[in-house]
């Protein structure tokens, strides 16, 4: 096996060079890094990366912590389509990127810890804001670099990127009134998240400056759930003329549970929902939808958790991603 010896030997370069260019320093002239670069590709050299870590601390690897691990949350375009972005920043800085499994808080909880202890990673990007959560507590506990994305709580000073949720919410709640609803019902996911207490937020404001009232529902991620939620409307007459679910994996159950009872979208009710995607862009019929930028959220988290972990400054802590409604054939003037 080719070692670090071996390189030095073939460059006419010290060891300790060798291990400089594998760390990146800048001191190590240009003419010297790529000299030794090119030996390490032509002895097909593969770094030690576990040894490196132990001496350096300094894995190259950034911690992504998911709210939880299960199949729902796996294959929300949201999550992909944030993970892309992350991934894509990161690369860029010659970063990888590692992603917590777990389904349960104390599950997730003890990867976080194990992945700090092993200095597998040398900083974090929660895809959550959550109030008193136990996760976030640790990072601060042991001074770990983070980023959320998310709503800040508590004036925090950590780097927080998000949408303005509420503006949002107020935006697409406004549209559906100018197409003429006053019956309307907020299907959100159960959950403490600061994201969907936002959505209804601005829903709640939209309704309010309308004269309207509002009717929101929390309601789990079940599909036989959420039809007898729709049969009891249906028997109480109480079906509104709109639905507005607080993300695309909630909508896309409410149109399978819509298309069971034989309940016609737009012509009996309508829908919209916010995290448009190819999904929601695909649905049967095409879904109005709010477009968060996931992308733009991923890279921007990724570009701040790079500046952190180089241990650059950064003014802003609260980073803004705009948002823009997506009008479908899901919703229409009534």
């Amino acid at each position: 096996m080719v070692t670090i010896r071996d390189i030095a030997n073939a460059a006419n370069v010290s060891p300790s060079t060798v291990s400089r260019v594998l760390s990146g320093n800048r001191r190590i002239s240009i003419t010297t890094r790529e000299r030794v670069k090119q030996i390490m590709a032509d002895l097909n050299y593969q770094p030690n990366h576990a040894a490196r870590t132990l001496i350096t601390k300094k894995s190259k690897t950034i911690g992504i912590i998911q709210k939880q691990g299960d199949k729902v949350t796996r294959q929300n375009p949201f999550i992909i389509e944030v993970l892309s972005g992350i991934y894509t920043e990161c690369k860029r800085h010659d970063y990888a990127t590692i992603s917590t499994t777990g389904e349960q808080i104390n599950e997730i909880l003890t990867e976080v810890q194990q992945m700090i202890q092993s200095h597998a990673v040398e900083g974090f990007i929660l895809l959550y804001s959550k109030e008193n959560d136990a996760i976030a507590n640790l990072l601060k506990q042991q001074s770990v670099p983070y980023v959320v994305i998310g709503k800040p709580i508590n004036h925090e000073k950590i780097v927080h990127i998000d949408n303005d949720n509420i503006l949002a919410a107020q935006l697409l709640t406004r549209y559906l009134i100018t197409l003429g609803h006053t019956s309307f019902q907020f299907l959100a996911e159960l959950g403490d998240y600061e994201v969907v207490k936002d959505r209804i937020t601005g829903y709640k404001r939209a309704l309010k400056e309308a004269h309207l009232k509002p009717n929101t529902v929390f309601i789990e991620m079940n599909r036989q759930q959420i039809i007898s939620h729709f049969k009891t409307l249906i028997n109480e007459n109480t079906l509104p003329t709109i639905v507005i679910t607080s993300d695309t994996m909630l909508n896309q159950l409410v149109l399978s549970a819509l298309y069971e009872l034989k309940i016609a979208i737009p012509e009996e009710i309508q829908t919209a929902t916010f995290n448009d995607s190819y999904i929601s862009a695909n649905a049967a019929p095409p879904q109005t939808a709010v477009d968060i930028q996931p992308q733009l959220l991923g890279r921007a988290a990724g570009e701040s958790i790079m500046a952190l972990v180089s241990g650059n400054h950064i003014d802003d802590l609260n980073i803004i991603i705009p948002t823009h409604i997506v009008n479908r054939r899901s919703t229409q003037k009534l």
